[in-house]
C-alpha cells in the first residue's frame, strides 16, 4: 500500500507544471472628476506609455489594467493548483522618503484592447481579490488570484490595480516590466 502511496506521490510531482507568464495586455486610465451621464468621463487611453499609475484621491481617479495570456498548455482551469500575481517594486521618486499605499486588486471579468479602451470602455470586474497596504520601497508580495485565473476571459487573466493613500507606479509591459503570472497546475 505504501508503495502505491510513493508512485501516486511521484506521479504528481512529476505532472506538476509552473509557468512564469509575462504581462501581455496593460494600459493605464484617467478618468476626470467631471460627470458623463452617471459616470466620470475619461480623458485619455495611456496605453503605450513606460509606467503606469494608479491612484484614487483629489480629483484624480486612476487605475492600470494589467493581463496575461493563460498558457495553452494548460486545457483545464481545473488543473490549476495556485495562481499568483507577482508585481515589481514600484517607481519611485529619488531622495523622496518611502510612502504608504493601499493596492487594491480586482479581476477583469469581460475583455478589453489595451489600445482603445478608455475610462468609458472599461471592462467589467469583479470583487475585490487583495486590498493591502504595502510601502512604495519594496515590491508587494505575491498576491493570491487562483480563482480568477480559473476563469479567464477569452484565454487571458486580468486584473485591475487600484491605490489609495499615496500613488503608485508600475513600469508598463512597453516600459519592461517584470510583472508576472505565475501558473502551478497538478
Amino acid at each position: 500500500m505504501k508503495i502505491l502511496a510513493a508512485i501516486g506521490t511521484i506521479a504528481s510531482l512529476v505532472m506538476a507544471t509552473e509557468y512564469s507568464v509575462p504581462v501581455t495586455n496593460d494600459v493605464g486610465i484617467i478618468y476626470t472628476p467631471m460627470l458623463c451621464g452617471n459616470t466620470q468621463c475619461p480623458i485619455t487611453n495611456l496605453s503605450g506609455m513606460p509606467q503606469y499609475m494608479a491612484y484614487s484621491g483629489n480629483r484624480d481617479l486612476r487605475n492600470i489594467l494589467m493581463g496575461f495570456d493563460l498558457p495553452t498548455e494548460i486545457s483545464d482551469v481545473d488543473d490549476i493548483e495556485s495562481c499568483t500575481l507577482e508585481l515589481p517594486k514600484p517607481i519611485t521618486s529619488p531622495n523622496v522618503a518611502p510612502s504608504s499605499y493601499k493596492l487594491t486588486v480586482l479581476p477583469v471579468t469581460s475583455p478589453y484592447d489595451a489600445r482603445t479602451v478608455t475610462a468609458s470602455t472599461a471592462p467589467t470586474y469583479g470583487s475585490s481579490i487583495a486590498a493591502n497596504t504595502y510601502m512604495d520601497n519594496v515590491a508587494p508580495g505575491p498576491i493570491d488570484v487562483t480563482d480568477a485565473c480559473k476563469n479567464p476571459v477569452k484565454g487571458q487573466v486580468a486584473f485591475s490595480l487600484g491605490s489609495s493613500g499615496s500613488p503608485v507606479s508600475f513600469p508598463s509591459s512597453t516600459g519592461g516590466s517584470t510583472a508576472k503570472l505565475v501558473v502551478k497546475t497538478r
